[in-house]
C-alpha cells in the first residue's frame, strides 16, 4: 500500500544547481522523481500552485494529506485563508494538519513577537494565532466540514508518561516552567472534507 503514496514537498523557490540520483530536474525550482516530487512555489498564488502541481502528475481525486508547519502565519489572514479555501475545493477527500503559535495575544506570546521583530522576521498572519477558537474557526470558514485544534502542552501530557519520564531523565529540563509556557504557545490543528465516507471527521487526539 506504501508503494503508491505520492509525496509534494512545496517550499520557496530556490535555484537547483546540482542533480540528484532518481530526480529529474523539472525547471529551475523543482526536482521530480517517481514517487516524490520537491515544487518551488509562493503558497500567496493558488492559481499558480496548481498549475505547478498539476505538471507534476497531481491527482487531486486521491486521498490527500496536507501538512504545513509555521507556514501560515507568515501569510496575511487574507492570504492563508486563499490557500485554505483553495484546498478544500480542489481535494475532495483530504485532511489538513497544521502547527503553528496559538494564544499570542497574551505577555508571553507579544515576548515571542517582539524577538522575532529584532530578527526582522514578521508573523503577517499573527491575527489568526490568538486562540484555538480563532485557528478552528478559519478552518470551518474557509471550506472545510470539521476542524480541531489543541495546544502542545496538551499533546505532551497526552503522552505515555513512562515514556515521558524516562526522556526528561535522559535530557534535563530545568526550565519547565518556561517549557510549558512555550508549549501552551503552539497548536496543532486538524480539518477534513470526506466526501467518500473514509471516516476522517473520526480522527480525534
Amino acid at each position: 500500500m506504501l508503494m503508491n503514496i505520492l509525496i509534494y514537498n512545496l517550499s520557496i523557490p530556490l535555484i537547483c544547481n546540482c542533480w540528484f540520483p532518481n530526480f529529474e530536474l523539472a525547471d529551475s525550482h523543482s526536482l521530480d522523481s517517481s514517487r516524490y516530487s520537491i515544487v518551488g512555489a509562493d503558497l500567496r498564488f493558488s492559481s499558480d500552485l496548481e498549475e505547478k502541481l498539476k505538471k507534476h502528475n497531481l491527482d487531486v481525486h486521491l486521498p490527500t494529506l496536507l501538512i504545513a508547519e509555521c507556514v501560515l502565519v507568515y501569510m496575511t489572514p487574507q492570504q492563508s485563508a486563499n490557500l485554505l479555501k483553495w484546498a478544500a475545493s480542489t481535494f475532495p477527500v483530504a485532511m489538513f494538519i497544521n502547527y503553528e503559535q496559538v494564544n499570542m495575544t497574551d505577555r508571553f506570546g507579544q515576548i515571542m513577537i517582539e524577538n522575532l521583530q529584532r530578527r526582522q522576521c514578521n508573523l503577517a498572519g499573527v491575527e489568526v494565532c490568538r486562540s484555538l477558537e480563532a485557528q478552528r474557526e478559519r478552518l470551518l470558514l474557509n471550506g472545510w466540514e470539521n476542524a480541531h485544534a489543541i495546544d502542545m502542552m496538551k499533546v505532551y501530557s497526552s503522552l505515555p508518561q513512562a515514556d515521558v519520564k524516562r526522556i526528561e531523565e535522559l535530557e534535563f529540563l530545568d526550565e519547565k516552567e518556561l517549557f510549558e509556557q512555550l508549549m501552551q504557545h503552539y497548536c496543532i490543528c486538524w480539518a477534513s472534507k470526506d466526501s467518500s465516507n473514509l471516516g476522517l471527521a473520526d480522527i480525534a487526539f
